[in-house]
């Protein structure tokens, strides 16, 4: 049997990775010159800059992988201080309680909205609809505060995206069942837990990490393990007496299956002759523009400034950046010992606009804003961006008119694994992967 895996970022070259730990024959076909997709490390002078994740969120399954490709001994796991997490307030960055006695004591929330989250646990679910938006599910749950200065911050963080759009069953799908079926958030996760603990299954503590030499360690590890064509973009895709027919620029393969790991607009051409429902859906799904601005400031010029994993910025807060992540903080060897590095976020679903601008003011807008707000007393001694023309998927109404498209329309031997289904978050796309390979080859 021979499988063809189309897309070689972290999605297709797992797939293909355990795919031939089966012991099956297959190609990963990459549209590009490299694989990886948003997973893109440079290193320049002496500093190590991420242009997509910038950490993992790994358990021990995700552990057990890097052991496999031989990674223990290029492992870093983040510094202690990457607990600490900041929300932009009134202009100035404030820390989020870290624990329930935290909890009482920072000033972050005000006592209505700490007496909202303690109490939630006794409160029906009173929804109207299975429907509702993630800002409307939390505010109905708690409050506005909450919604505006930890739900739309955060979201932004992960999706880049906005919780007024942003469906609560598509993008936190566990949050919104333990509503359903328990009536409410924290009394749900408490049953959970029960249920885990009784069936014997056991908590998977996550811890984030990165590689001595950036996350796209971990992608070039597993592309040297597999077969990649190169340079090989899908123009067709067609089923000729129950074979695929995969045909690129210069070449044409043949398969028995078919994995497709390709972002929505790229598998929108892919399918179209095959699922042109699906393909039409795809073109509807919104992934905005985000353009990550590295800022070198010099430790002479970082005195006063906070430390921790970064802060997140609220879109009431009117700022230009969706926060950034100070990655020096969390490891250190991202740059030089005498220089203090921040990754910044500018664009998203609230502001495309920003992400479209020039080069330049894009740099002065953020070094101002990150002299303001963090408290750098002088310009960064050197900025550098990368645009992703199309970043994170939405899981908004768009989507899940496209998930309920493709389960009417489905192809036999035809499969996904893919960032806007199930999870965008690398470990998300490795788990996906692995388990359906597990589970249909």
């Amino acid at each position: 049997m021979r499988i063809g895996v189309i897309g070689g970022g972290i999605s297709g070259l797992t797939a293909a990775y355990y795919l031939q730990k089966k012991g099956h024959t297959c190609v990963v076909l990459e549209a590009s010159d490299r694989t990886g997709g948003c997973i893109q490390t440079e290193k320049i002078d002496g500093r190590l800059l991420e242009n997509g994740p910038n950490s993992l969120l790994f358990s021990d399954d995700h552990l057990s992988l890097i052991k496999e490709l031989g990674l223990e001994d290029q492992l870093q796991e983040a510094a202690d201080v990457n607990k600490d997490r900041f929300i932009l307030r009134n202009g100035k960055y404030n820390v989020l309680p870290s624990g329930p006695l935290n909890f009482f004591s920072n000033k972050f929330f005000g006592w209505n909205t700490k007496l909202k989250i303690i109490t939630e646990y006794f409160r029906k679910n009173n929804a109207k609809s299975e429907n509702e938006s993630l800002y409307d599910f939390f505010e109905r749950r708690f409050n506005n505060e909450v919604c505006d200065y930890a739900v739309d911050p955060f979201v932004r963080g992960i999706y880049a995206g906005d919780p007024k759009q942003l469906k609560i069953k598509a993008s936190f799908p566990s949050i919104y069942n333990a509503e359903k079926n328990h009536g409410s958030i924290i009394k749900g996760m408490i049953q959970l837990r029960k249920e885990n603990k009784a069936n014997g299954v056991a908590v998977k503590r996550k811890t984030a990490y990165s590689f001595k030499d950036g996350i796209q360690t971990l992608t070039n590890a597993l592309a040297n393990k597999v077969d990649v064509s190169y340079n090989s973009e899908v123009e067709s895709l067609t089923i000729v007496d129950d074979i695929f027919s995969v045909k690129t620029y210069n070449n044409e393969f043949l398969f028995d299956k078919v994995i497709i790991c390709t972002p929505p607009e790229a598998t929108s051409k892919i399918v179209q002759f095959l699922s042109p429902k699906t393909a039409e859906k795809l073109e509807q799904v919104f992934c905005p523009p985000m353009c990550v601005v590295h800022s070198v400031f010099s430790k002479e010029a970082s005195q006063n400034t906070p430390v921790g994993f970064g802060g997140l910025n609220p879109s009431v807060e009117k700022t230009f950046t969706a926060g950034s992540i100070w990655s020096s903080c969390i490891f250190p060897n991202r740059t030089t010992n005498d220089e203090v590095l921040v990754t910044s976020f500018v664009g998203g679903a609230h502001t495309p606009e920003n992400a479209k601008l020039e080069e330049g003011n894009i740099k002065n807008s953020v070094g101002n804003e990150l002299q303001s707000t963090l408290g750098f007393t002088d310009q960064p001694v050197y900025q550098k961006t990368h645009k992703w023309r199309k970043a994170i998927p939405q899981y908004d109404q768009n989507i899940l008119n496209l998930w309920e498209t493709m389960e009417k329309e489905p192809i036999p031997n035809l499969y996904y694994s893919v960032n806007w289904k199930d999870g965008i978050a690398v470990p998300d796309c490795i788990e996906k992967s692995k388990k359906l390979v597990e589970d249909q080859f």
